[in-house]
């Protein structure tokens, strides 16, 4: 017989157990909350982490190709078609002369006369000679009137020293005097200013191409080897008058 005792105790179990039902359903729903929190977060980071390394592998890859532009990009001088100039003292029978290109590429001739100079199967005379070519690189404009560059390499038709005889006067190869040392040069176009130019330099050009101490401006192409100290001139204002 079921007593009304008994009915009370069955109660309380039935309520207790469903107390505790809920209190595990809750838990195990505030369990899968928290992990699909954590999933969530975890995702995100991994999404930002992918973002930013893509940021930083395009801005590298942007700079890499300004740089290779940069780079790749030449440097030209102002004259427009080849240019011929010359490096002499104005006395004697020696000059040394260039044709140079805008790319900075040259060729030229170096020669020095003595007919004095005779013996036996040259009765004429002595010459020494130089034919070579080459190759100014690293051309930067330093201003409106101003190049810098350096010479990258020159090469010479005959060996220094070699001689040979022909129609009676002896050739002796020799070095492309004016260019046989120094690295560095500098390029100035007609306009620059003479009182920015060393004595040394302009001193070359009085005989050469009759420059005057009292013009203002250099009025002609002049070339520097800064080493040396030497000066080559055009002949003209312009490689087209």
């Amino acid at each position: 017989m079921i007593t009304k005792q008994n009915i009370l105790k069955t109660g309380m179990a039935l309520i207790c157990l469903t107390m505790g039902i809920g209190i595990l359903s809750g838990c195990s729903g505030n369990n899968h909350q928290e992990s699909h929190t954590e999933s969530n977060n975890s995702a995100q980071e991994e999404l930002h982490s992918n973002v930013s390394a893509q940021e930083n592998q395009n801005e590298s890859s942007t700079e890499s190709k300004t740089e290779e532009t940069s780079q790749n990009k030449e440097m030209y001088l102002p004259n427009t078609s080849p240019l011929t100039m010359t490096f002499s003292s104005g006395a004697g029978a020696w000059a040394t002369s260039i044709t140079l290109n805008r790319d900075g590429s040259f060729e030229g001739s170096y020669h020095d006369s003595d007919m004095g100079f005779i013996g036996e199967g040259y009765p004429h005379g002595t010459v020494y000679i130089c034919k070579f070519s080459g190759v100014f690189d690293n051309i930067q404009q330093i201003d409106d009137n101003t190049y810098a560059m350096t010479l990258k390499e020159i090469t010479t038709e005959s060996t220094e020293s070699k001689e040979w005889i022909t129609d009676g006067v002896r050739y002796i190869a020799s070095e492309p005097y004016g260019l046989e040392s120094g690295k560095e040069f500098l390029f100035y176009t007609p306009q620059t200013s003479v009182k920015n130019l060393t004595e040394e330099f302009i001193g070359w050009g009085y005989g050469s191409v009759g420059l005057d101490s009292s013009q203002k401006t250099l009025d002609c192409y002049g070339l520097y080897n800064k080493g040396m100290g030497y000066g080559f001139f055009s002949s003209e204002s312009s490689p087209e008058n």
